[in-house]
């Protein structure tokens, strides 16, 4: 669907120990209206820790998908985000500048108030302007791509996340071996965007020690500071990216901080641990769009809508055509597992046994991918015969799939 631009409205939260504040400002106010929300910082803090969980453990439980549903129908959500929905208008674009444990959750899938706006997210109004006066002037034609490095876990579609922007940008890619830090720190300095797929890891004790898996070790917070990254809009295509530490004052400790510091007018990073074919197919939409000169906030909303309309059928069709990238024997099995585990979702019972009986027999398969598929397999025998495919289902319509990632700074 496409969407005619409107305002740009900006919404801030303060939670309190006795009530929520909000303040909502347009274009055209000359002072923020003030809302306040019978809801205690402690009651937020204790909603948001049961839904964080939920998230994390959808991987692993399949009922956290509907637990983690209810807690975003929660009243207290709802109460949140509805004054802020009732002041836009068709097209109007939205920032969010959340408070307190409100950074830890996807406020825009929330209900239906949000539903069709595009919204951005800001640690605080200071840092927005700090974002916004590092703007780039150029446009967007150079990227820098990070992917699959060597030496971590590997990843499921790795050859195809490194070719991404291929086509729709002038790419340099750096992955395997080349993907370490000091190549990062080199070719940086010319990308308008900097896209990395690789596996994330937040460190709560010390937060700055937080970072992405390189092919050399771990990608730090610290080592992000150092980065001249002033106009380049950052990806951050890995899991847990967004959630940072919380100190007192507000202050966000972690990833964000500083992609931010180092010059980023934006980044994109996840909220939670991402099911890596759904972040796949995202990232497929939203480099189509921003190609075609959409800003990153609309391109973000229109891929996250295209993919809670993906089917079984159309994941399947993806993974076929990404195959042949499949060069190495751990990928093509981990691909097999990919496809068995959509199949299971669309009720194509026979068809992910067959899948994973093939992934079983592909030589040298990870232990991990192995007990992957017997597990598959099981549950996906365990419901033989009983239902027709369903290749429409959309399987990626939960909020986890489609709202892990957020866009935070500038939305141009």
């Amino acid at each position: 669907m496409e969407h005619t631009p409107g305002r740009m409205l900006l919404a801030e939260y303060f939670l309190t120990d006795s009530q929520a504040v909000i303040m909502i400002a347009g274009p055209e106010d000359t002072e923020p209206e003030l809302v306040t929300v019978p809801h205690t910082l402690a009651r937020v803090r204790a909603l948001v820790e049961k839904l964080s969980g939920m998230f994390e453990s959808a991987p692993r439980r399949a009922e956290a998908l509907e637990e983690a549903s209810e807690l975003l129908d929660d009243p207290l959500l709802a109460d949140l985000v509805e004054p802020v929905a009732d002041r836009l208008g068709p097209g109007d674009r939205v920032w969010l500048v959340p408070h307190d444990a409100l950074h830890r959750v996807p406020l825009h899938a929330v209900g239906p108030g949000l539903g069709g706006h595009s919204v951005a997210y800001a640690p605080s109004a200071s840092v927005l302007r700090h974002c916004r006066n590092n703007r780039g002037g150029g446009g967007r034609r150079q990227a820098l791509v990070v992917s699959d490095p060597a030496g971590g876990p590997a990843l499921t579609v790795g050859a195809a996340q490194a070719e991404l922007l291929t086509g729709l940008f002038k790419t340099e890619t750096l992955s395997g071996e080349d993907a370490v830090g000091d190549a990062l720190a080199r070719h940086v300095g010319a990308a308008d965007i900097l896209h990395i797929s690789a596996h994330g890891v937040f460190d709560a004790a010390a937060p700055m020690r937080s970072g992405v898996m390189l092919a050399d070790g771990l990608f730090t917070a610290e080592r992000f500071l150092k980065l001249e990254l002033s106009g380049t809009l950052v990806v951050l295509a890995a899991c847990r990216t967004g959630v940072a530490a919380v100190r007192p004052g507000d202050e966000l400790l972690g990833l964000v901080r500083s992609v931010l510091h180092a010059g980023a007018p934006a980044v994109l990073v996840s909220l939670w641990t991402v099911d890596e074919l759904a972040t796949t197919v995202l990232f497929r939409q939203f480099y189509d769009r921003l190609a075609s000169g959409e800003p990153a906030i609309d391109a973000l909303r229109s891929a996250q809508e295209r993919l809670r309309a993906t089917t079984a059928g159309d994941v399947l069709a993806y993974l076929a055509s990404v195959q042949a990238m499949a060069t190495r024997s751990h990928a093509a099995a981990r691909l097999l597992v990919a496809e068995a585990r959509i199949r299971l979702m669309a009720g194509d019972f026979t068809g992910a046994a067959a899948a994973c009986d093939t992934a079983l027999r592909t030589p040298a398969g990870p232990p991990a991918v192995r007990r992957s598929a017997q597990g598959i397999r099981q549950r996906a025998l365990l419901h033989h015969g009983q239902a027709s495919p369903d290749f429409d289902r959309m399987v990626y319509a939960h909020p986890y799939y489609w709202a892990a990632f957020v866009l935070i700074g500038d939305w141009y």
